[in-house]
């Protein structure tokens, strides 16, 4: 049987020449897509949902293999990576506690609620940075995660 091909890209709702467009946020992933994935003439079918459900099991084990995969490239830990992953993504805060002030990454979620849609951005941004560093990054599908 043959495989067929299946992502989910994360959108934003603009307003372009006073019409709502579906715009999205990693297009050079969703480029990457079509190009590997799809022949002219394919045929699919496009769900958008705006509801927010939260991050699957299949979504953080995916995201655990991209940077894992980013770590060994770069000779850093999967924990340094992620940590780096996570601030050039969502950016960095300073927190004074007592005498002393910090700087951490921002807090978008508290962990297993992190939100489906942020996920999938997170995974998106993670491997257009594997993509910069020419670090071959297998599907989900190939991998055997076929949950979104």
């Amino acid at each position: 049987m043959k495989k067929i091909p299946l992502d989910s890209f994360q959108f934003q709702i603009k307003k372009v020449d006073g019409i709502k467009k579906v715009a999205l946020i990693s297009q050079p992933y969703y480029q990457h897509f079509l190009n590997e994935k799809t022949k002219e003439g394919d045929k699919g079918t496009l769900t958008i949902s705006l509801a927010t459900p939260t991050r699957s099991e299949a979504q953080l084990r995916y995201y655990a293999v991209v940077v894992g995969l980013i770590a060994d490239n770069c000779g850093y830990t999967w924990d340094e990576c992620h940590d780096a992953l996570m601030k050039l993504k969502w950016g960095t805060k300073k927190i004074k506690i007592g005498k002393d002030t910090v700087e951490v990454r921002k807090s978008i979620s508290n962990g297993a609620r992190f939100k489906k849609v942020d996920m999938i951005e997170q995974i998106e941004f993670a491997i257009e940075k594997a993509f910069e560093l020419n670090i071959h990054i297998p599907s989900r599908q190939e991998l055997g995660y076929i949950d979104n």
